[in-house]
Formats: structure tokens, sequence, C-alpha cells
């Protein structure tokens, strides 16, 4: 393990102290509380075989990692309350208790344990109704829908049979939120649980620009779309942080340190630039939540030099290219001045990132000799396929397309494009650097 120099301290903290305007200490993570409404059919077997139509309404605490783009699960605690209406009879049966689980970190997967209390009316002389304990187990999919598995143990009166449930049904949002899934162009902000990306708050209101004529729905989805890049490029400002630090810690010359505390700079200005796009289309002002810096890996210098010079390759050379790219041809396709200038703006400061991923790559290879050229050629192939989604793609017809246009939005065909024409030009350069060190060794 190897100590970093002090010498880049007092940067840091000084563009630490400047990014922290896009934070305001109330800023706090969305989506923790979640109330999701459903509905339900249910077929149940025991006393006797009936089906019910109903609704179930669920409230849960989501805790684990908050982040849209981190690899670890995230984990529910919380309430619910069932009725269901039995074979278009009289009769009913009420269920209420507590719920806990887990999901995988996009919310489309995931699973519940249910514990509490239920009632069945009565479903005749032979059957009559009664109280027991009541156990489930679902299954969530998709995000939406889920498939439950009950059973009611009976109390001293009623029934005397136990009741086994078999359920199908859906909530919106789902049991733990709305889907997250992870869409980052340009240089991501990798902490201990994988990817990691801020959330955002809104913390007042503004006027919305009156010049900005399009219907509500796609006004909304291209402030959305902003929010996203919003958080991109506010998760990249810990991002260029961490990577001056630990360029310094390898003895890195000061040029590189220096263009990485720079592209931070860039990234602060990107974000509050899109930031003011939000407001511009939903008449409100959000805060962005600033990430800490991921801590120190605790390498040795080989291997921390092999670890730069992949995530420059992945991180610079491909996602940063790429978002130079697509920003390009978005600036290119807008007629809006303010998006039109934002994105110019990103396309050329990312084009110039990219161009940092290239230099550091090389730098640590020329340091690293062997381990690196290998760790290199190994993520080469890996980096080929990227990301092909885009938050700035109409995902609906009830957009308008030709408005999406006229703010920056892509299809999907062009940002698969830019992706891949990036990514060939990408590959070309490594491969030059690599041949290049190849001949020199």
């Amino acid at each position: 393990m190897f100590s970093s120099p002090s010498r880049i301290l007092p940067a840091l903290c000084a563009l630490g102290a400047t990014a922290y305007v896009l934070a305001p200490a109330e800023a706090l993570a969305q989506d923790r509380h979640i109330i999701a409404p459903g509905l339900s059919l249910a077929f149940t077997f025991g006393d006797k075989f009936n089906f019910g139509l109903g609704a179930d309404l669920r409230y849960s605490y989501i805790f684990g990692s908050p982040y849209g783009c981190s690899s670890a699960p995230l984990g529910a605690i919380g309430a619910f309350a069932q009725a269901h209406w039995l074979n278009f009879s009289a009769s009913g049966r009420f269920a209420a208790g507590a719920h806990g689980g887990v999901a995988d970190s996009s919310r489309l997967f995931g699973g519940t344990a249910e514990v509490g209390w239920t009632y069945r009316g009565s479903l005749g002389p032979e059957h009559p109704g009664g109280q027991g304990a009541h156990f489930g187990l679902n299954g969530a999919g998709l995000a939406y829908f889920d498939l439950s598995f009950r059973t009611t143990i009976p109390f001293f009166d009623g029934p005397k049979k136990p009741e086994y449930t078999v359920a199908i049904g859906a909530h919106y949002p789902g049991i733990f939120g709305q889907p997250q899934l992870c869409e980052i162009v340009g240089r991501p902000l990798r902490g201990p649980d994988g990817i990691q990306l801020p959330h955002t708050k809104t913390i007042g209101s503004r006027q919305a620009r009156r010049d900005i004529r399009i219907d509500p729905f796609t006004r909304q989805a291209l402030a959305l779309a902003f929010q996203d890049d919003a958080r991109g490029e506010c998760g990249s400002i810990p991002a260029f942080l961490a990577l001056a630090r630990d360029l310094e810690a390898v003895g890195a010359p000061r040029d590189l340190v220096a263009s990485a505390l720079e592209a931070a700079h860039d990234e602060i200005r990107h974000t509050k630039l899109c930031a003011a796009l939000v407001g511009d289309l939903s008449g409100q002002s959000i805060a962005i939540e600033l990430l800490p810096p991921a801590p120190p890996s605790g390498l040795d210098r080989t291997a921390e030099l092999s670890r730069l010079a992949v995530e420059s390759l992945e991180d610079g050379l491909f996602s940063e290219g790429a978002a130079a790219l697509r920003a390009r041809r978005q600036h290119n396709a807008s007629v809006d001045s303010m998006s039109r200038t934002t994105l110019g703006i990103i396309a050329r400061d990312e084009a110039r990132h990219a161009d940092l991923g290239l230099r550091v790559a090389a730098y640590c290879l020329a340091a690293g000799k062997k381990p690196v050229r290998a760790a290199l050629e190994e993520a080469l192939d890996r980096a080929l396929i990227g990301p092909r989604n885009s938050e700035h793609i109409a995902g609906s017809n009830d957009i308008d397309t030709r408005a999406w246009r006229n703010f920056g939005g892509l299809t999907q065909s062009a940002a698969n494009s830019a992706w891949e024409e990036n990514a060939e030009q990408a590959r070309k350069s490594i491969e030059t650097m690599l041949t290049q060190n190849h001949a020199a060794a």
C-alpha cells in the first residue's frame, strides 16, 4: 500500500467547497417511502374452494443503497392491508399485518414475506366465518406484478381447516418503488456497491419559460431527461476528484492531476446548466445530492496503475467519448437556444475528458508495463459492449417527437450509432497505444 502526497489536498478542498453549493444540507434521497396500491385475483383451498377479487395496499420503507446504479440489493419493511370480495357473494376476506423483503438493485425483481391477522366472512351454515393467523410469501417480477402464496391458520372459533391461497396481482408503483435502471453516459461514480447516482430534491418553485410551447407530457419528459443528465454530471464531480487524488498518489505528472481537477470543475458547470434546464421546463428548482469520492483502493502501486488504466479506458475513452459525440449530435439537432448552448458546452468538455482518459491510460501503461498492458487488453473487448439506452430517447408514443428533437432528444438508433462510432475510434486509439508501447519495450 502506498500513501498519497499532500500537495493535492488544498486543490481538492477548494474544489469540494465549490461543488458543495450543488447540495444543500436538506437534500435527501428519494423513494425511501413507498405507498403501493394494487389489485389481485385469489383462489383459496381448504375449508371451501373460493375465488376473490380484491385490493391490496402496502407501505414500504426502503433501506440499503439508495442509488439506482448500485449493484447492492434493496431491503423493504412495512405494513399491508387486504380486502377481497369472495365468490361474488356478500362475504369477504380481510387481512392486515407487516411485510418485509429484498429486491435487486433495479427494483425489477424481489420477494417479501408477510405475517398478520385475517378475518373471513361466513360462506354458509357449513362454512362459518372466523379469524386466523396470516402468513404469506410474495414474488415480485417486472416491478409491478406479483405472485403470492398465503396460509391462514384458524383461531379457536370459525373454520377448523387451514386455508391456502394463491393470488396474482399488480401494484403501482411496485412494492419496491419504480424501476431504476442504470443508464449513465459519461464518467460514473464508482463505489464499494457499484456505480452510484445522486438523487435530487425539489427545493422551490420558479417561473418556467413561457416561450416553450409544447404539450405538458413532452415538457415533463424533457425535464426528467435533463434531471437525469444533471444527476450523472453531478456524480462525475467526485469521480474526477477521486481520479485526481489517485493520480497524485501513484506519482502521475502534474498536468494529469490538474486536468482531472479541471474536469471536476467542468462537471460542476454541466450540473448547473442541466439543472437550469429542468427549471425552465418544469418550473421547479432542484438540488442534487453531492456524493463523496470513493475511498482510496488500498492497492499496491502496480495494481492501482492497472485499475486506473482500465477505468480510464472504460469511463473516459469509451463512456465520455460517447457522451461527447451524443451531446454534439444533440446540439446539432436542437433549435432551442438554452439547450443548444448547454449541449455544446457539454460536447466540448466531454471530448476533452475522453482525451484525458487516453492520456491517463498511456501514463499507466508506461509506468506499469506488462501488468497494465495485460489489464488493458483484457478490458478492451469488455468495453466494446457498452450502454445502448439513453435518458434522451423518446420512449412513449405520447411524446411530441419534433419537440423532443428540438430540445436535443435522440432516437434510439442515433444513440446506438454514437456509441458504436465512438467505440470504433476508441478501439483504434487503444490498439495504437498498445502497439507503440510494445515496440518501445
